[in-house]
């Protein structure tokens, strides 16, 4: 296809002028890394530039490519084809919604009037010790906090007990992060728990039973190490994991209105309401505020996104969207209008400050935000 040609197709796409027949020419074009190519440079030149009527400043630019790269990063995956043509659909829809947001930039003020202070989360927790004692927790921590004849070890956004003692009395911790933070922990048998934001782990400072067993309010992923002879436990609201040697993560908030639990390693065992079901990797068990539970497949790095430093969102409404960003920027969120039906998918990173954030959300939906203090009102 002739240069001119796919640029003449792609203006007929954004202008809703195009044919069955000359739709499926594009889609097949794009199917092609050098029309994929040839698109970016064309959003750049000539469409964005129409909606102007001049040249584009440089932070629009930057906003359409971050999110170009965020379509295109995954299509060296497992289907390259049928993936790229997946990446052509999402990267037009992309180009539509922005040449239209373009052309009325006058009615989305908001988001150049968001808060400076709403920065990304970082590492931060509360540690309770069992005399109800706190220990506020951070990045640039460098200590040791001494529990009887227990040593904590804390570096940075990490805190790490002493390996497996012989104390025959149980002593309970507690380690919280806020909204707007996240922590790990190393457990007294070596396993790995990495806290997200606004989440609780209750745990002993050795487990000297015939179970390890652990307690978590919020979101958090664990790497169990292996010991047969005592099963590693965590208990969910009206759930219990049972693992033997395992990688999985838990959601299980109280503002949520189910309790996901995803395997990535091992096998685990999901027990509710009498009812249990082994899993294996690669599936979810959901319980539902009914009691009920079912299994998915899925892919399992999904749900450790947040850990990996990022947001992922596949056609999911805005409120569940807005109480996982309101969790890790710290702020409180309201609605306007009939906005709740809206339903966003895609990827962003967590360390964006809010400003940002929004600024894509914007692009991609019929959205738009205001601020007053702390709190992000949504308006259609």
């Amino acid at each position: 296809m002739h240069i001119d040609e796919f640029k003449d197709l792609l203006e007929k796409y954004l202008d809703d002028r195009i044919t069955p027949h000359e739709r499926q020419r594009l889609t097949i074009a794009l199917e092609d890394p050098d029309y994929m190519q040839l698109l970016d440079e064309t959003i750049y030149g000539e469409l964005v530039a129409r909606a102007y009527e001049g040249e584009p400043d440089e932070g629009i630019r930057q906003l359409i490519q971050q999110r170009l790269d965020q379509e295109v990063t995954p299509v060296h995956t497992i289907r390259p084809r049928r993936y790229r043509w997946a990446v052509a659909a999402a990267i037009l829809a992309l180009v539509a919604g922005t040449y239209a947001w373009l052309q009325r930039p006058a009615k989305h003020p908001a988001a150049q009037q968001l808060i400076a202070n709403a920065m990304p989360g970082t590492h931060k927790a509360i540690l309770t010790l069992s005399d109800g004692s706190k220990v506020t927790l951070d990045s640039t921590g460098n200590q040791v906090i001494r529990q009887g004849a227990t040593a904590i070890h804390q570096q940075g956004g990490q805190l790490k007990y002493d390996a497996q003692s012989t104390a025959t009395s149980i002593q309970y911790n507690t380690l919280a992060t806020p909204r707007g933070g996240q922590f790990r922990i190393t457990l007294p048998d070596g396993t790995n728990v990495w806290l997200n934001a606004a989440s609780t782990l209750r745990y002993p400072t050795a487990f000297t039973g015939p179970e390890r067993l652990v307690e978590i309010n919020g979101e958090a992923y664990f790497e169990v190490a292996g010991n047969a002879s005592h099963p590693f436990k965590v208990k969910i609201k009206d759930a219990e994991v049972q693992v033997l040697g395992t990688s999985f993560n838990v959601n299980a908030y109280a503002d949520e209105p189910i309790i996901q639990t995803t395997l990535l390693e091992g096998s685990i065992k999901f027990s509710a309401n009498n009812n249990h079901v082994l899993l294996k990797p690669g599936q979810q068990a959901v319980l539902a505020t009914n009691k009920e539970f079912h299994i998915n497949e899925v892919d399992p790095n999904d749900a450790i996104a947040w850990k990996n430093g990022y947001f992922l969102f596949k056609n999911e409404g805005i409120e569940s969207v807005m109480r996982t960003i309101a969790r890790w920027y710290d702020v409180d969120v309201s609605y306007e209008g009939d906005v709740k039906k809206q339903r966003l998918g895609g990827t962003v990173s967590r360390y964006e400050n809010l400003e940002d954030l929004l600024k894509t959300i914007e692009l991609t939906k019929s959205l738009k935000f205001k601020i007053e203090g702390r709190r992000v009102t949504i308006m259609p």
